[in-house]
């Protein structure tokens, strides 16, 4: 498996693995869910419309995206998702750890945030993110932020 740069070519196999895992990892209402599923892929379609303005990374195992960052403005972390047959094998975090790396000496910020869904939460906790108290909420996620350092 290897991280890599979203490519513009990469995006009907970038938006079905997405849909897959939104709907079966992601348990809300329909409603929500309709939501959900706009925001990601608007979310995506301006990551490839303003790719130098964002970190887009994908997990390729044997040619097959399994996994995907989107990092909008180098701090406002908007889409993590990995294939369900691949949870639970570290490329969540290894995809967090290079977007944080690539986002470190580029963001105006000096914060990642995000606004982790319900089932998220624990996996952001555990990779630094702290819950922010003072942030916008959608839906019933939990705005968290993570600060960043500058690069040695």
């Amino acid at each position: 498996m290897k991280i890599e740069d979203i490519q513009t070519n990469d995006e009907f196999s970038l938006e079905a693995m997405m849909l897959r895992t939104i709907k079966t990892s992601v348990p809300v209402e329909e409603a929500e869910m309709n939501e959900i599923v706009a925001n990601v892929l608007a979310n995506m379609r301006w990551a490839f419309e303003h790719a130098q303005q964002c970190v887009h990374l994908k997990c390729v195992d044997d040619g097959r995206i399994v996994g995907v960052v989107l990092v909008k403005n180098f701090w406002n972390l908007c889409s993590l998702f990995v294939e369900p047959s691949y949870h639970r094998r570290g490329i969540g975090r290894l995809l967090i750890q290079e977007a944080i790396k690539q986002c470190a000496a580029r963001s105006e910020r000096p914060y990642l945030r995000i606004n982790a869904a319900a089932n998220a939460v624990e996996f952001y906790r555990a990779m630094g993110f702290m819950p922010v108290e003072d942030a916008r909420r959608f839906g019933m996620s939990t705005p968290m932020a993570l600060t960043l350092s500058a690069p040695s």
